[in-house]
């Protein structure tokens, strides 16, 4: 298939936009260029002429695909309803597939993308970044001034290494001891589990605390947004018919997310099989089964929380959470259910950090951009915390505020919810 092809199979999609440009303002990197061809408008508007026959993409019309972070903030913002993620994924599919003529290309990737979603090789890394920062060698880098005889990727990559916390998460179960209510399935997914194992256990613990009991599965594999994002197709659906089947053969009565990229993949697994599919049916019995942990939260605390934490706090959505899964409010009130939090909304924050998963490594120079301009909001509000909701973005949000020089804090909604319920000083009045 040509690339042209797969363009032409979500035709109905391409057709929808109306160019109204509505999407402008929702988009990340159209606000840090101005540049139409970095907006949803502009790449719907290649597509358009790819499927027309106008022209036959090159690499220059690749790097404006490419610069698509995939936050889907375009979708809610689109009055004519048009899943811009189906049609940029349909994109990346062809683009896959040209890249894919060169041997070297389709070698590499099958080799980064199988690295990328295996859980030896995250801890492995996760290993090596926690020793890095435990020697402190980015300072010692800088000290001596080495920094500057490195090549600038060197550099740009070294300031992306994450604070590793804790040891990795392992699969098992655990129970909630007396009054359980449920057990409900936690999914680790493929970077959380290795570079946050700390905040995943005391997610676990925060269920387990309110009655509930969390099995995290041994036999889980990757989601498939990172093959997806990249364009190949095949693994995503290898990997989505494996997960679909597992967990459906749970006993569980949810499957809870706390990366909300993984939710957004796993609730759509439908979108990759074809009606007549049994897999298409089995899909939409696991999205039914599906909820993001703030989701769930939300819905099913049986008491609120009572520890006081005096600290101004804001709150970062996950792209996926709200453009695609539509959970907008449960962080929040979450947050502001907290005894001693003041809660102050940030500017802009439906749009992207800058993170999308892989995107800070693809495409650097284009994250920092995003990022700076999510810094210099966060700096107007005088926060002591930032929350997130999704690994990609507390990594992306720390190495801000590193490089910032801010003092704030970036944690996720879960642990300020763990340290209110199990340690922070009740109310005696």
């Amino acid at each position: 298939m040509t690339i042209k092809s797969y363009i032409d199979n979500v035709k109905d999609e391409v057709y929808k936009c109306v160019h109204c440009g509505f999407c402008l303002t929702a988009c990340p990197t159209y606000l840090v260029s101005g540049q139409e061809l970095e907006s949803p408008r502009g790449r719907i508007t290649l597509m358009k002429a790819t499927i027309e026959s106008e022209i036959i993409p090159d690499l220059n019309t690749f790097a404006h695909w490419d610069r698509c972070i995939q936050c889907r903030a375009c979708e809610p913002a689109c009055p004519s309803g048009v899943n811009y993620g189906l049609l940029i994924e349909a994109t990346k599919t062809g683009m896959n597939e040209v890249r894919s003529e060169s041997f070297i290309y389709r070698y590499n990737l099958k080799i980064i993308l199988n690295l990328l979603i295996s859980k030896w090789f995250v801890n492995l890394n996760a290993l090596i970044f926690r020793i890095y920062n435990k020697l402190k060698i980015s300072q010692l880098i800088n000290k001596v001034k080495l920094n500057k005889l490195l090549p600038k990727k060197i550099n740009e990559l070294e300031k992306m290494i994450p604070i590793i916390n804790g040891f990795p998460l392992k699969s098992g179960n655990y129970p909630s001891g007396t009054n359980n209510k449920f057990k409900v399935m936690l999914f680790r997914g493929c970077v959380m589990p290795g570079i946050h194992g700390d905040n995943m256990r005391k997610t676990i613990y925060l269920l387990n605390h309110l009655g509930f009991d969390v099995e995290v599965l041994d036999n889980e594999v990757c989601c498939g947004s990172i093959s997806s994002h990249n364009g190949d197709s095949d693994m995503t659906l290898k990997l989505a018919k494996k997960n679909i089947d597992n967990f459906l053969q749970n006993e569980s009565k949810y499957l809870l997310i706390s990366s909300a990229g993984c939710g957004t993949r796993i609730k759509e697994y439908n979108h990759l099989f074809n009606k007549n599919s049994s897999y298409y049916n089995k899909a939409l019995l696991l999205k039914e089964k599906t909820m993001d942990i703030y989701e769930f939260l939300y819905n099913n605390l049986p008491f609120k929380p009572e520890g006081n934490i005096n600290l101004t706090v804001s709150y970062q959505p996950a792209c996926h959470l709200i453009n695609t899964q539509k959970i907008i409010d449960p962080p929040v009130e979450l947050l502001k259910m907290i005894p001693g939090i003041k809660y102050v909304e940030l500017p802009s924050s439906n749009i992207c950090c800058g993170a999308g998963g892989a995107y800070s490594i693809t495409q650097p120079e284009w994250s920092k951009k995003v990022l700076n301009k999510k810094m210099t909001e966060f700096k107007s509000i005088n926060a002591d915390i930032l929350t997130v909701s999704n690994p990609g973005c507390l990594i992306q949000l720390q190495n801000g505020i590193q490089e910032s020089s801010i003092s704030s804090d970036i944690m996720y909604v879960t642990d300020l919810l763990y340290n209110s319920y199990l340690k922070g000083e009740k109310n005696e009045s």
